[in-house]
Order: structure tokens, then C-alpha cells, then sequence
């Protein structure tokens, strides 16, 4: 009851709805979405955070927003797969199976550095694992269950393509069609 109350405003309840449907988003993210101006959604923002309806939490200098409290877990991969490269690379190596560096490299065309980096990133990370066969590195999921569960739950606020279409494969290898 005491949340409807403060979500009685047009403006705020949009940005409530929005924050929702797409945890650990950004407040630019959110003014693009809503269409509403910064300094609307940051007074808004900071109204909300200030009465305990939403979580704003400092991630460097990025602010990320939560309705609800979430799994430590989920927030963890929620930063990471927010951000589209990232998701395409674990997508990869999702539907593959596991992949070397330069099957990811021939795929994604970027400049090898730039890959090293967010290989690199996803290994400390814990979201991929790195084994060296002869030469080369064989990249794996760390968690396919739990990287599994959390684009499956946060699948609508990602708008991907490419997450749609790794799902239908693995809940089609995993459990049949």
C-alpha cells in the first residue's frame, strides 16, 4: 500500500516500471528509455531511493538500479551481461560449446587485443573458464546453469537477438523440444 501511494505519479511510476523490468540498469539508460529529461528522472531516482522502493548501487562511477534485492550472484552477472560484447562472447561459447581464441576472433571481428581484454575480464570474473590446450586457450562457461537462469529470468531486458536465439538452443539440447 505504501508503495502505490508513492508511485501514485505518472513520471515516477514509469521509471519504477522501467527500473523493474530491467535490473542493474543505468540512469542514462533510463532516461533514453523513459524519454524523459535527466534532471526528471534523477529527482525521481533519488525520490524513490530515498522512501526504499528501488536500490541504487555504486558500481565505479556507474550507478546501477534495482526494484528489489537480488542475489549477490545475479547482480555479479547482471553488470557483466548488460554489456553487449560481453553477452556476445558468452553467447559464443555458450551455443559452441566452448571456443578458442581465434574462432571468437574470426566470429566477433574485433581487434585481437580488445578480445584479449574481454577474455581476460570474463576469466577473473568467473563467468568463463580458461584452459590451455598445446598453444591455444579453450574457453568454456564457468556456471552454464547460472548464466542459464539469469538470461533466462532477465531475458526481456536485454532485447538480443542473439540471447533469444542461444536460449532456444540450449533449453532445446538441455530438456527436448
Amino acid at each position: 500500500m505504501y508503495k502505490e501511494l508513492l508511485l501514485t505519479n505518472e513520471n515516477r511510476r514509469k521509471l519504477y516500471d522501467l527500473i523493474r523490468r530491467n535490473p542493474s540498469i543505468h540512469l542514462r539508460e533510463l532516461e533514453r528509455l523513459s524519454g524523459l529529461p535527466l534532471s526528471t528522472v534523477n529527482y525521481h531516482v533519488t525520490y524513490m531511493k530515498r522512501k526504499n522502493i528501488i536500490l541504487l548501487e555504486k558500481d565505479g562511477r556507474l550507478s546501477r538500479l534495482y526494484t528489489k534485492p537480488f542475489d549477490k550472484e545475479d547482480k555479479r552477472l547482471l553488470k557483466i551481461l548488460r554489456q553487449k560484447k560481453f553477452r556476445e562472447i558468452v553467447s559464443l561459447i555458450w551455443i559452441n560449446k566452448g571456443a578458442n581464441f581465434t574462432f571468437l576472433e574470426n566470429k566477433l571481428a574485433i581487434p585481437r587485443s580488445t578480445l584479449s581484454f574481454y577474455l581476460n575480464y570474463l576469466v577473473k570474473n568467473k563467468i568463463l573458464l580458461a584452459e590451455k590446450i598445446g598453444y591455444e586457450k579453450f574457453y568454456s562457461l564457468h556456471s552454464e546453469d547460472r548464466i542459464a537462469k539469469t538470461l533466462i529470468t532477465y531475458k526481456y531486458s536485454f532485447l538480443d537477438s542473439l540471447v533469444d536465439k542461444t536460449l532456444r538452443t540450449w533449453l532445446e539440447t538441455r530438456f527436448g523440444k
